[in-house]
């Protein structure tokens, strides 16, 4: 006999708060040899912000199940890099995802394992999908906080080493005023 979960519902708050839900939160110092401006980075570590929270409802890790979370990306940068999120493949990379933009402004950064790129813009009501074997980072590029909710499988999993290792081929910077993807000096 099938064990049936029993359905629910949950309240976001405005702010991107889940009521109830587990929170995890990124402070600069979580993100280290993530942006390319050490010393920028070295700087600002003395204040040690909060980059972004995650607050998760989480399934167990079986098919056909699925996770969400919203996640609330503050604004700021490191030296001309914006806030991003740490970014990362799926552990079971035939996994997709799906974010919705609740607030704020930003992009979606993605990327196949051989370094292609693409750039989505976020603004609420933005839709993102991101298809099975492509990592993802999110990207506060503007002066409030960027609040989305991701939905994805339960058994999806995360894989950050690749990403920490090297980051992404682009970054994603202020150049006078203007959103900017550049080449990552440290991919390969």
């Amino acid at each position: 006999m099938i064990r049936l979960k029993e359905p629910f519902g949950v309240v976001i708050e405005e702010s991107g708060v889940i009521r109830g839900a587990k929170k995890t939160v990124r402070r600069l110092s979580d993100m280290e040899g993530y942006f390319a401006d050490e010393k920028a980075y070295e700087e600002l570590l003395a204040e040690d912000p909060v980059v972004y929270e995650v607050y998760s409802i989480e399934q167990e890790e079986r098919e056909g199940d699925l996770n969400f979370a919203t996640t609330v990306l503050y604004p700021g940068r490191v030296g001309r890099e914006f806030f991003f999120t740490k970014g990362h493949f799926h552990a079971r990379a035939d996994r997709a995802e799906v974010y919705h933009t609740l607030r704020g402004k930003g992009g979606m950064l993605l990327q196949t394992p051989e370094g292609k790129v693409e750039w989505v813009p976020m603004w609420p009501g933005t839709v993102v999908y991101v298809p099975p074997y492509w990592a993802h980072r999110t990207v506060n590029t503007g002066e409030e906080p960027l609040v989305f909710l991701a939905v994805y499988p339960a058994d999806a999993g995360h894989d950050y080493g690749s990403i920490r290792e090297k980051g992404f081929a682009k970054l994603v910077v202020d150049e006078d005023g203007e959103v900017r993807l550049v080449d990552n000096p440290r991919w390969k």
